[in-house]
């Protein structure tokens, strides 16, 4: 399906998004995945990687708060995974000193020429190794202890102007602080503003169940539902399914 602006589509693979965002994510796009800590980030991060990479799109996951092999501890629980895609090379786990060459333990951007390095070496990674998807797991832990936000901004605008320029469609994962209203903390966040993209991930309580939920708050390049959906986490994926109104 052609997107609006002839990009053409990356499905996500994940049953449900896909229609409520017209056939996926438009190729290039940069999506923000948010949410507060326990609904599901990391979760459609890795089904968005692992269907896309079963696909035939090569994918690039970086992650910064965890090693890969702790990641992956978990990933032979969905039944849609095969290790053959990561022999074969269309799945890939990465830490970020791979692409700053710094051999200490969740090194990260520390300064502007860090982030000129990082920006580099992933642009590198990408077209040496034909990546067609990129997942950031989490962007946000990246530039948690720093006080220059621009460094952030910098690094943000080069993302969104590489994926486009590359045909790169890219997830970054970002938390917000369990207090806060989702929705609204996200609305004032740099990230939100530059990505293209933002899915926001919630709680939602009714009566003695805490239902984890999915509402799509902006895609560039494509019509899409806004309404908020429940999500379960289980074994086949993400299932997504309407909020019902009633009995709330």
């Amino acid at each position: 399906m052609a997107g609006d602006q002839g990009r053409g589509r990356c499905a996500t693979g994940i049953e449900g998004l896909d229609p409520i965002l017209g056939g996926g994510f438009p190729r290039g796009n940069m999506v923000l995945v948010t949410g507060v800590p326990g609904v599901g980030k990391t979760s459609l991060s890795l089904e968005f990687a692992i269907r896309g990479a079963a696909a035939g799109d090569r994918t690039l996951y970086i992650t910064t708060i965890e090693r890969p092999e702790k990641l992956l501890a978990s990933v032979p629980d969905f039944e849609f995974f095969r290790s053959e895609l990561i022999d074969d090379g269309l799945l890939r786990f990465i830490e970020v000193p791979e692409l700053l060459e710094l051999d200490t333990l969740f090194g990260r951007p520390e300064s502007r020429e860090d982030v000129l390095r990082f920006s580099e070496g992933l642009s590198k990674y990408i077209d040496e190794n034909g990546i067609s998807r990129l997942v950031i797991d989490s962007y946000s832990a990246m530039f948690h202890a720093l006080d220059d936000r621009g460094v952030s901004r910098d690094l943000l605008l080069m993302l969104s102007e590489m994926m486009y320029r590359k045909g790169c469609t890219a997830v970054l994962v970002a938390d917000v602080e369990p207090s806060a209203t989702p929705d609204l903390a996200v609305t004032a966040t740099m990230e939100s503003i530059i990505a293209d993209g933002v899915i926001v991930l919630g709680n939602h309580q009714r009566r003695s169940d805490l239902l984890r939920t999915l509402q799509v708050l902006k895609m560039k390049g494509t019509s899409h539902s806004r309404s908020k959906y429940v999500i379960d986490l289980t074994s086949c994926g993400i299932l997504i399914t309407p909020l019902l109104r009633g009995g709330a």
